[in-house]
């Protein structure tokens, strides 16, 4: 099995930190970011135990191109995964429009700013170098649910890069991996943020209201395991495991991949609830221009 070189955003805790470990244990090497290494380093010391080492990094900083560019070519990274983000749940009337733009900020420009700060090195490692981008998804683009329009709109950002993202670079033989991410048992919903305004009055009681109370009771109860979630990820990346020869599995070069039993319930209802779509093709392809005028 050839050995990968990772760079992976949001080390300290979660998702992250398990990737790094888990893709140490699987004989490569891991440069795992944080904004504060030495903070992550002290409470995880398992990264640097299995010979892994950490890079301070904050995704928001106008320098993160160039920080990224500069540790690629020193580290030899050829993986590079932005989990970096945190989610923001309540109202759209409720969050501000600062709000609003920092969660894009993070989880939409944070992931842009790392991809340009690769490209350039992945570039010049050809195919033969299996360059590969990972990018951290949510099932809410696809089944959405009150009280994460922000998350949402941030995620959903994400994905259309992504698919663009892998016509643009896959000719230059950079691969991108989408992960469409369920629920998984992280610190997630302990962490994330609600709009400073609070709850605005018409939402009490509503489905804003129930969506955020059944997320906070669901802490430490969510179904996905994100050790094996870590696992899956990596495989995915070196082609062992359940992902080995995925392309005689039926996935092709696999752009996007559901994580979670909840995922691929959401993303296959997704799949049929679009045949839907199919019953508006008089109506769609009505206003093209070499449409009869007079029966139009």
């Amino acid at each position: 099995m050839a050995s990968y070189s990772f760079l992976i955003t949001g080390a300290s805790s979660g998702l992250g930190l398990q990737l790094a470990v888990e893709a140490l244990k699987a004989g490569h090497s891991v440069v795992a970011t944080a904004r504060n290494p030495t903070t992550a380093a002290q409470n995880h010391p398992e990264v640097e135990e299995l010979g892994g080492s950490w890079f301070q990094l904050d995704v928001t900083h106008a320098n993160t191109k160039e920080r990224v560019a500069e540790v690629v070519r020193e580290k030899g990274i050829n993986v590079l995964i932005n989990n970096g983000g945190y989610g923001i749940l309540g109202s759209l009337e409720d969050t501000g429009e600062d709000e609003f733009a920092q969660q894009m900020d993070v989880n939409t420009f944070g992931t842009m700013r790392c991809i340009k700060g690769v490209l350039p090195h992945f570039r010049s490692l050809g195919k033969e170098g299996s360059p590969t981008i990972v990018n951290i998804g949510s099932i809410v683009c696809l089944t959405p649910f009150p009280a994460t329009t922000a998350y949402a709109a941030s995620k959903a950002a994400v994905e259309g890069l992504s698919e663009a993202l892998a016509m643009e670079v896959g000719p230059l033989g950079i691969r991108v991996v989408l992960i469409d991410f369920g629920i998984f048992r992280t610190s997630f919903l302990h962490s994330f943020t609600k709009p400073k305004a609070g709850l605005g009055e018409a939402y009490v009681g509503g489905s804003v209201d129930g969506t955020v109370s059944f997320l906070e009771n669901l802490a430490g109860k969510q179904p996905g395991n994100p050790i094996l979630a870590a696992k899956r990820i990596v495989e995915i990346v070196d082609g062992t495991g359940l992902a080995k020869d995925i392309t005689e599995q039926g996935y092709g070069p696999a752009l996007r991949v559901p994580l979670g039993s909840d995922s691929f319930r959401g993303v296959t209802a997704k799949v049929e609830a679009m045949e839907e779509v199919k019953k508006l093709e008089t109506l769609s392809c009505s206003t093209d221009f070499d449409q009869d005028a007079t029966t139009a």
